[in-house]
């Protein structure tokens, strides 16, 4: 039996960290908080949708596919380095070729790139990593769909709740770039050696907190196919 966890065992995501360092007087959102805040995101036409999805699944057709689950966790691990290389890349050209680059110097002047170029990058890699998870997380559906009468609900409802959230989460990440747009220009303000350097290792822990965000649902996917495996075995 699974054990459900208490509030207390509940860890604040990494990006979630990150972001309130820049802001030292945000309020923390308590646990508890998290069912009434995810209600709140589900307009009345995806709630309604949801409840149908929820009514239908002990009718779900299942139809067992001939390798139930293969390589689902090596395609989740393979895009996940994908992803973290493509970042490292984008920061550090040099590491291999890459259509994103971080900003530099304008080179005739040597003036500083002007603080939207910041947070321009930082977009383009959201747009990189959104494009990967949608495709890796569509695998993913399909692989377990054909595992178990259960996996099959569970990627039928992940559907159904991801299509629910999609315009939230795009606004959510969108906030983002923005923001380190703003960092930037607070970090200027305060003066120092080095502000463009420090941005960026700021904004590369960034994007790899980011990555591990948006790939959790997927991990969930990944860990109830594995589960079940587990149990089959035996």
């Amino acid at each position: 039996m699974t054990r459900t966890p208490s509030a207390s065992s509940f860890v604040q995501p990494r990006l979630v960290s990150l972001l309130s360092a820049w802001d030292s007087g945000a309020p923390a959102v308590a646990p508890e908080q998290f069912t009434q805040r995810l209600g709140r995101l589900i307009d009345l036409s995806s709630s309604f949708d949801l409840a149908e999805t929820l009514d239908g699944l002990p009718r779900l057709e299942y139809e067992p596919a001939a390798e139930p689950g293969a390589r689902a966790r090596e395609d989740f691990l393979r895009v996940h380095a994908a992803m973290i290389g493509a970042v490292m890349r984008s920061l550090d050209p040099e590491r291999g070729p890459t259509r994103i680059r971080w900003p530099e110097p304008e080179p005739e002047t040597g003036a500083p790139p002007p603080a939207e170029a910041y947070s321009k990058f930082y977009a383009a890699n959201q747009r990189e990593m959104e494009a990967r998870v949608r495709g890796l997380q569509e695998r993913v559906r399909d692989a377990i769909a054909g595992c178990a009468p259960q996996l099959a609900q569970l990627a039928t409802l992940d559907g159904a709740l991801g299509d629910a959230l999609l315009v939230h989460s795009r606004r959510l990440f969108a906030g983002i770039p923005p923001r380190v747009k703003a960092r930037l220009e607070q970090l200027r303000g305060e003066g120092g050696d080095a502000v463009e350097t420090r941005l960026k290792g700021e904004v590369q822990a960034l994007l790899l907190a980011e990555i591990e965000a948006r790939l959790l649902p997927v991990q969930g996917l990944v860990e109830a196919l594995e589960e079940h495996l587990h149990s089959e075995s035996k």
